[in-house]
């Protein structure tokens, strides 16, 4: 839930920024990973608690240490300081509430413009071919920015290139694959290794359709699922309606081998995923 920033909130804010120029990721911090390493793992590891779904819009900001993310359930712009984050050893979502006094809630949107600006020097030379001095303007672009509306400090976010578009993208499929695996260990009785190894089967599943799949692909997912083809699950699916279920009772133990988990939690993951 979000926290409503009070007078405190702000002031510990204003001393946990440091103002100047963003940190373009170079440095070390949490964990011996850079600014921009640990923005991503932060945002990561976010994602795995059902409570937040957000997107990491800008690694790095116009104000050290802080990134920016959206967060879609509050369709909320927010800076968060990562300064303290350690991977190893801070739960993301913990982190997120503990140093919610120096974060930033729900910030403006600056849409991108350009500024007029200028450089002091010589403009011309007079009649005689002296240098004429004066100011030169030029517009620049000013990117989209993110201010917030009680203290007017500003955090900067780049256009999303393709390559960052990719990396959010990268990132959400982590943790989707991270929340499905989880799930099935609690559900299933998988190992957490073993269930990141089905919940990419399946998620390999999902984006090529069972529609669009041959009987071979699907032999090939089924065995390296469960242990066996779908074609034999269901001959034995088909045996089992007719009163001999010792096929299906066989692969039934074949795929808690090949998972690693009992009898009982492998019928119900066939049920789940084939509906053997």
């Amino acid at each position: 839930m979000k926290k409503v920033l009070s007078s405190t909130a702000i002031l510990l804010s204003l001393v946990a920024c440091n103002g100047g120029g963003g940190n373009g990721g170079g440095s070390n911090v949490g964990g011996g990973y850079t600014h921009n390493q640990l923005a991503v793992k932060f945002v990561q590891e976010l994602n795995l608690d059902a409570e937040f779904d957000v997107e990491l819009v800008k690694q790095s900001t116009l104000q050290d240490d802080y990134i920016v993310i959206y967060d879609p359930l509050y369709d909320s712009y927010d800076a968060i300081n990562i300064e303290s984050y350690d991977p190893g050893y801070d739960n993301a979502a913990d982190y997120y509430f503990d140093y919610s006094a120096s974060s930033y809630y729900d910030l403006d949107i600056i849409p991108g413009h350009y500024e007029l600006e200028y450089d002091y020097g010589i403009v011309g030379y007079d009649e005689y071919g002296y240098a004429v001095y004066g100011y030169d303007y030029f517009e620049v672009w000013i990117p989209t920015r993110y201010q917030d509306y009680y203290t007017g400090i500003t955090f900067e976010k780049t256009a999303a290139t393709p390559k960052d578009l990719a990396k959010v993208a990268a990132l959400k499929e982590v943790a989707e694959i991270n929340k499905t695996a989880e799930f099935l260990s609690s559900q299933f009785g998988l190992s957490l290794d073993r269930g990141k190894d089905v919940a990419k089967l399946a998620q390999n599943w999902k984006k090529a359709s069972k529609k669009g799949m041959t009987d071979s692909e699907l032999d090939a997912f089924s065995t390296e699922l469960l242990g066996f083809s779908i074609s034999a699950g269901k001959v034995a699916a088909e045996s089992a309606l007719e009163g001999d279920s010792a096929s299906l009772e066989s692969l039934v133990n074949q795929a808690a081998e090949t998972n690693g988990i009992t009898p009982e939690h492998a019928s119900k993951l066939m049920t789940k995923m084939f509906g053997l």
